[in-house]
Order: C-alpha cells, then structure tokens, then sequence
C-alpha cells in the first residue's frame, strides 16, 4: 500500500513536471523564463529590442540591421527565447544567449525563404528552419540528434504556420492557404496529413492553445469585424470573441502563465497593448511607439514581412 502510494505521488509529480515543460516550450515570446510571454518590439529604427516582463522587468538589447526578421525563440534550451535574427540576405541567423549574452551565428535559408523555427524534435532546443514558398520546401535542422529535414509540403501562395497540432510535444509542418482558408498539417505523430478549411478573405492567423489541452487551435482574427474565431481542437467546435479593431495587429500568447494562448492586440497608433488574459485582467498596457513590431505572435500572423 505504502509503494502504491509512493509511486502515486512521483507519477504526480513527473506529470506536472512534463506539463509544465511542455507549457514552457510553447509559450511565445517569453525572455525572462517565468512561462510567460512578454509584452516586446522590435525597433527597427534603432534595431534596438524593448521587452517588458508582465512581472515589472525591463529590457533593451541591440540587434539587427534594417530588413532582418526577428526570430524570439529558445535555441539553447534554458527555458528563455534569445533576442535574434535571420538575415535573408545571407541566410544568417544571428542571436545573443540568453544565459550568459554571448553572440552567436548559424547559416541556414536563401533570399526569399520564410524563417520558422520551432521545436520539430523532441528536446527543449528550437530548430532551425525555412520554408522556400519558390518550391514549397522546407528545410529543417534538428537540434536533437535527428540530422536535416527536407519535406515538400506547400505551394507559392501557402503561409507557413507549424505548431503542435496533435500535442505529441513536436511542432508539425503545417500551411495556411489564403485563396481557400485551408489549414494543411502533416502530423509528426503519425506523418497523416488532414486538411481543414477555417476563416475568410483576409483573416490574419494567429493559432495557439486556446483550450489548455496540451494541442494547438486553429484561429484567426479578423480585421473587418474586430472578432477572433477559435476551432477547438478537442472536439472540432468553434468559438467567437470580439476584441480589436481592424487597424489592431493581433498578438496572440500566453500572458498569464496559465497555459492558455490569450486574444491580444497591439495597436499602432496608440503605442497600446489589450490583453484578454484567460486568468488575469491586464487592462490597457502603453509600450511601443508608431514604427515598432510587436514580438508576441509575430509569425502567427501569416504575413512575415521578407526583404
């Protein structure tokens, strides 16, 4: 009864452990560490990056040059996204460590490529990646021990949008087609690929774990009426939620810490942040200045801006 018991509570224990651990290597956008995205910008004016911990800390780091694409994920695996860059010029992919601000420097992608790192193996450390719309490829650098990926899986017109669609703690590759709203999703767990038509004309993505289940939910938000609509991956239902106007640039991430993406906007003329927090009241948040680009969901928009 006695090692029942015990055995009860390390299964407990190691379960909260994998899921806090899974949390953390989804949250976008998170610096400090504390499984919360960040209220951040890129500056490109000054290539300076401005970035607010929700907790009250406060940052800012020089790097890049004009017409570099910021690329805040977490490639050492500490639990922290490195401030860093991918140079399409070069195909550089240029960074400061988060641990100890050291610089470092990867090649990977060719001009016209679209960065999308992400974590596609199954250790703690984001992957280098590029989605080449010229072929529908994409190249992938596993950091886990799993060499190169090459994988056909898109067209000229397709949004690249990977995420863990069938919560096996892998990103999938995955595309989002425009002309027909379709969420392609080769699946890691088992390499199917299904297909899901979900949004309208001019609808920016902005997927995440809206739910808390461990997968992620296909969503957009919608400009001309100001609402997200989010499709439940659990059982294939779908929600609305009015929050923004059509000039707001959606930055959807996990705020609170509590596992759940939250709707977001950041709205240029203000320099202002509205957050719903799933479990926290934000309220109205100033940072950034008319020019800057929010962090948070950057490349949940679909529209990743190529030099």
């Amino acid at each position: 009864m006695k090692k029942n018991f015990i055995n009860s509570i390390l299964l407990t224990f190691l379960y909260a452990f994998i899921a806090v651990f899974a949390v953390n290597a989804q949250v976008n956008a998170d610096f400090s560490g504390d499984v919360k995205t960040d209220i951040s910008i890129y500056r490109p004016s000054d290539d300076n990056w401005y970035i607010r911990n929700v907790s009250g800390g406060y940052s800012v780091t020089n790097l890049g040059f004009t017409g570099d694409i910021p690329i805040p994920f977490d490639f050492t695996g500490d639990g922290k996204a490195e401030v860093a860059v991918w140079r399409s010029s070069t195909g550089a992919w240029l960074g400061l460590k988060s641990e100890d601000n050291s610089f470092f420097s990867n090649t990977l992608g060719l001009a016209g490529d679209i960065p999308i790192p992400g974590f596609y193996d199954s250790d703690s450390k984001a992957d280098r990646a590029v989605y080449r719309p010229s072929t529908g490829y994409w190249y992938i650098e596993q950091t886990g021990g799993g060499g190169s990926i090459s994988q056909a899986f898109g067209t000229s017109e397709d949004k690249p949008v990977a995420s863990d669609y069938d919560g096996d703690g892998k990103d999938d590759i995955a595309v989002f087609r425009p002309s027909t709203s379709t969420w392609w999703i080769l699946s890691s767990a088992n390499n199917t690929t299904s297909a899901t038509q979900f949004g309208t004309s001019g609808d920016k993505v902005q997927h995440g774990d809206y739910t808390g289940d461990g997968k992620t939910d296909l969503a957009v938000f919608r400009p001309s009426n100001g609402y997200w609509y989010i499709h439940r991956s659990e059982d294939q239902t779908y929600y609305a939620v009015p929050y923004g106007v059509s000039t707001d640039v959606p930055v959807a991430g996990d705020y609170d810490g509590d596992g759940k993406t939250d709707p977001a906007v950041y709205r240029p003329s203000e320099g202002n942040w509205y957050i719903s927090g799933s479990s926290t009241n934000f309220g109205t948040i100033n940072f950034g200045i008319p020019g800057d680009i929010p962090i948070p969901g950057f490349y949940r928009a679909g529209d990743i801006p190529i030099p």
